[in-house]
């Protein structure tokens, strides 16, 4: 067993948190990254959790002890995997699937300078930094809920559809946003579950907009049953989750690992926060990897994703 540290800051809040203790297996009480393949998944115990002032962190160390050799996702990669896609689309398999890329980097930035930055920049998004049992650190600045409880009120969200500041929403986006929340809603009424449905919304993260719906929540489960329902939602996998998810291990020729997983503080003070690991970068002692994606519908067109892509790697890649 390590010891293992991580420091957040949850979406809309103005406090920042360190914890640090032993790395466990499994989600257990601290802070919790799991994968987006349910593979590995860690918790850092609560041996310390303390208020963090970002301001006078300087003598604060998050260093990878790993030299990598990480090699970026092409476009020909990425339309290969399109075409996977939206052939099993055509062939009636699946209605939708995430297609992600990896961008890769040759120098290794301040961990704790680009968290200060997206803490900053992103004051509706969960900003986390967290170091890992396999010494790669991970970094983020997401704005989606995979869940949250306090007491016995439960809410988590339906986000899909990107567009940027001068573009109208089109029915792609509308239809990808009812596949995600429709699917969420299923997921809740077979854990007996009666969720209310907020209106629908458009929300800013970074230099994009989404859809999102809120649902909200009471039930007696435990917060982990329903994550484990509830991941890979359709936002980062697809749908129907199990067709979608075997597409896009043919799609995608890189290990997603931490992107797409979920983390964040779990039953600490009672209350629980997960949040889907998007908008996230893995760093090394040399390289820094950026993951993005987005949903791949009938209506999708290869040009426009990819440059969402591009837009959505923005959210980091510019403080770089």
């Amino acid at each position: 067993m390590s010891v293992l540290k991580a420091i957040y800051r949850l979406a809309g809040e103005s406090k920042t948190f360190f914890i640090e203790g032993v790395s466990m297996e499994g989600v257990n009480e601290g802070f919790v990254f799991s994968d987006f393949n349910n593979k590995k998944t860690f918790s850092i115990s609560p041996e310390i959790v303390k208020e963090l002032d970002t301001a006078n962190s300087d003598d604060l160390l998050f260093n990878s002890n790993q030299t990598t050799s990480w090699e970026s996702s092409t476009q020909d990669d990425y339309e290969f995997g399109f075409v996977i896609i939206q052939n099993e689309i055509e062939h009636k398999k699946i209605n939708k699937a995430i297609l992600s890329k990896k961008k890769v980097y040759g120098e290794a930035p301040n961990a704790i300078e680009l968290f200060k930055k997206l803490e900053k920049a992103y004051p509706k998004a969960h900003v986390f930094l967290t170091e890992t049992p396999e010494g790669i650190l991970w970094i983020g600045a997401t704005p989606e809920t995979l869940i949250t409880k306090s007491d016995d009120d439960f809410e988590t969200m339906s986000l899909a559809g990107t567009k940027s500041e001068n573009e109208d929403w089109t029915e792609k986006e509308y239809d990808e946003q009812k596949i995600v929340t429709n699917s969420i809603l299923s997921e809740l009424y077979q854990l007996n579950i009666d969720p209310k449905l907020s209106e629908l919304e458009t929300i800013q993260a970074g230099s994009v907009f989404h859809l999102r719906n809120k649902v909200n929540f009471k039930t007696d489960l435990p917060v982990q049953q329903i994550a484990q329902v509830l991941h890979p939602t359709p936002a980062v996998s697809g749908n129907p989750k199990s067709q979608a998810m075997t597409t896009i291990k043919i799609a995608e020729n890189h290990e997603r690992d931490y992107y797409c997983g979920f983390g964040g503080p779990y039953e600490l003070n009672s209350a629980s926060t997960l949040f889907v690991n998007l908008r996230c970068a893995a760093i090394s002692n040399n390289q820094i990897a950026l993951y993005v994606g987005g949903g791949i519908t009938k209506d999708s067109v290869l040009e426009n994703e990819t440059r969402e892509c591009e837009r959505k790697a923005e959210s980091i890649l510019r403080f770089l």
